[in-house]
């Protein structure tokens, strides 16, 4: 086993030196209410992060209203550490937006606790990002910095992610090595309509919520009572709101 292991982290080592060879990891990713196949692509420089984009929207009346708001390639999310580059790719039927971020400071605390998964040891982590506290697992026996959504800054490729009010919860089942560069990656970066930054998309979601409850309101009728309901969003708070109260 111990030669299985260290074949493992040899080959990895070896492969993920190379700028033009991939690894592709599949997760399933439930996020609120939805269930969506995930998967992450990445070598020694980029990465990206494919999974769906849907938004529901509830009321408290007997109608339930899902919309499916997505393109052929969906949401990603694009990491470049050499270019220190970060976003978020939101396709809707108007139009596609690149959301610039900064990467996270992710302060993680390590544990001792390890558990054992396809032959890979996971090592359980505990940090807190924008008014969520995460859990990830994560193997040093792939050392990578990288990981689901925006999460990285561990010793090791993050396998399993979950939040603790239970809000989150991405599972890896597959590994693939020596990919071929995605062959979407260069209409993801460049076929866009807009780029705004993460404080802009914020500000812009919430007034559009804002919209929208206004106008079905004016529209029921009076006797009609009914409450708008849009899905969370993973990201609760955000540094800039903190500054303000500073």
């Amino acid at each position: 086993m111990k030669l299985f292991l260290f074949f493992l982290f040899i080959s990895f080592t070896s492969l993920y030196s190379q700028e033009n060879n991939w690894v592709k990891i599949e997760y399933t990713q439930a996020l609120g209410s939805q269930i969506t196949n995930a998967s992450l692509y990445f070598n020694n420089n980029e990465s990206i992060y494919l999974l769906g984009n849907h938004s529901q929207i509830d009321t408290t009346s007997s109608l339930n209203f899902t919309f499916l708001i997505t393109d052929d390639i969906g949401s990603v999310i694009y990491k470049n550490k050499a270019e220190n580059l970060l976003f978020t790719r939101v396709a809707s039927p108007k139009e596609v937006v690149l959301i610039t971020d900064n990467f996270p400071n992710l302060n993680w605390s390590i544990t001792e606790e390890t558990k054992k998964i396809n032959e890979l040891i996971l090592t359980k982590a505990h940090t807190n990002f924008r008014g969520r506290n995460y859990i990830a697992w994560f193997s040093d026996q792939i050392p990578v910095n990288n990981g689901p959504l925006k999460m990285g800054g561990l010793p090791g490729i993050i396998l399993e992610l979950e939040t603790t009010d239970g809000f989150l919860n991405v599972t890896y089942h597959k590994i693939t090595y020596q990919n071929l560069k995605p062959e979407i990656i260069d209409r993801i970066i460049n076929k866009h309509d807009r780029k705004i930054t993460q404080k802009q998309s914020t500000i812009e979601n919430k007034q559009i919520k804002e919209n929208f409850a206004a106008k079905l309101k004016a529209k029921a009728p009076r006797d009609i009572m009914f409450n708008v309901k849009f899905d969370e969003f993973l990201e609760k708070e955000y540094e800039w709101e903190n500054e303000k109260q500073h």
